[in-house]
């Protein structure tokens, strides 16, 4: 009965692979792409010219990248994913220190 209910309600065992992956990869290049166009408007009016978007991504600083990708999961995990209830990775993942949401609800 659970093996079943857990196709349509979330993951039940902690190992278990996400459900929601390629939705969740779709926010967190939505998320990646809008924090390298702020980052490369910042850069453009710092450097007074207009950087591209390719050159704003190479020089991104790779520990702000990784904190995106944190922070989105959180936030995908925490906030958007149908399965969030009942999904063990989605909890442990919102456990993890040092992340909170990239937007705050209320």
């Amino acid at each position: 009965m659970i093996k079943d209910s857990t196709k349509t309600m979330g993951v039940v065992d902690s190992d278990a692979k996400c459900i929601g992956f390629h939705e969740l990869l779709d926010w967190q290049i939505l998320q990646h792409r809008q924090v390298v166009d702020e980052y490369r408007h910042d850069l453009s009016v710092a450097e007074n010219r207009c950087i591209s978007w390719q050159e704003a991504e190479e020089c991104f600083p790779l520990e702000k990248r990784e904190q995106v990708d944190d922070q989105s999961r959180v936030e995908y995990c925490g906030m958007i994913c149908p399965s969030r209830a009942n999904c063990l990775l989605a909890l442990n993942f919102l456990h993890k220190k040092n992340t909170e949401p990239l937007y705050k609800v209320g």
